[in-house]
């Protein structure tokens, strides 16, 4: 799928070179199972016991039992419902047509505040006391206080900021339409530097360093202390979300309809996985593997 389709479903040292084959397909998860949650299965999360799908078709956040491999509630969220992040004891939901952030009750998914932030929210993470959320038609991170339900602070990065990860003592943004990686000081509340990274998209944080997708077919390893660069591995077409299950990071490929499954240690691919329609997002939970497929609604569901 080429990236004009994507942004209207979405929006939609030295440098060691891992090039890793993604022709075929390597067994190494068991055949997988597949959950259907709504009318699209965009982000996902894991948090307090369960794993959580937005659904931005229905304009609803999916509550599922990991263990049980079930559907055990809904919630209504209108505006397109997106990002997703977990903290404060709460559950908190992106909506880009909405320009808000809704607060819920994990327990009964009822709504506990809405919060207006930048226009077209992506990601959301929490950490450091706050919730992090992108903003990008903004260019610019919203940071909420909890305690008050409200933006304690708007942040100005510039370019188009997607993903979003609080590590390492730092906020980092991964700003697509520039092609940078951005560090913040989360005690100043400001950009302290950044690199290029073409398109990046997605940061996942995982054996010391951070996993940045992007959209050119590859994914970055990025050492936190220095900025550099330290590998690029080949992966499938659009990567996004990716998430850490064990020793292995689980890499979504949007066009490929696949998920690279690659060695932590080691930086390489160890397989590739056929997934449903437009996988965006995978999240581990309940001893299983969980990408969501956006076309069709399905989760799909890979034994660890």
């Amino acid at each position: 799928m080429s990236r004009n389709v994507v942004v209207s479903l979405l929006r939609g040292g030295v440098v060691i070179i891992v090039v890793a084959a993604v022709c075929g397909v390597a067994s190494g998860a068991s055949s997988p199972e597949k959950l259907h949650v709504g009318l699209s299965a965009s982000f996902a999360l894991s948090g307090g016991g369960a794993v959580w799908v937005t659904d931005h078709t229905g304009n609803q956040v999916v509550r599922v039992d990991p263990a049980a491999g079930r559907v055990v509630r809904r919630s209504k969220v209108g505006g397109y419902p997106f990002g997703l992040a977990y903290g404060a004891g709460s559950l908190w939901v992106g909506s880009r047509h909405g320009d808000v952030v809704t607060r819920l009750d994990p327990a009964t998914g009822k709504r506990k505040a809405r919060i207006a932030v930048g226009s077209a929210p992506y990601a959301l993470a929490y950490g450091g006391g706050s919730v992090w959320v992108t903003n990008e038609n903004s260019g610019t991170v919203s940071r909420i206080g909890p305690k008050r339900n409200k933006v304690i602070k708007t942040i100005r990065v510039g370019g188009g900021p997607n993903g979003i990860a609080v590590a390492f003592g730092k906020v980092w943004v991964a700003d697509y339409r520039r092609g940078r990686l951005i560090r913040v000081n989360a005690s100043r509340n400001r950009v302290e530097q950044s690199i290029r990274i073409p398109t990046a998209d997605w940061i996942t944080p995982a054996a010391g360093s951070l996993w940045v997708s992007s959209e050119t077919g590859f994914v970055y390893t990025v050492d936190p202390a220095t900025m550099n660069v330290t590998s690029k591995i080949a992966v499938g077409q659009n990567p996004l979300a990716s998430t850490v299950a064990g020793n292995q990071l689980w890499v979504p490929n949007i066009d490929s309809g696949t998920v690279s499954v690659i060695d932590l240690a080691t930086g390489t691919v160890t397989s590739t996985e056929p997934a449903g329609p437009q996988p965006i997002a995978v999240v581990a939970g309940g001893s299983s593997a969980w990408v969501t497929s956006e076309l069709d609604g399905d989760l799909w569901r890979f034994a660890l």
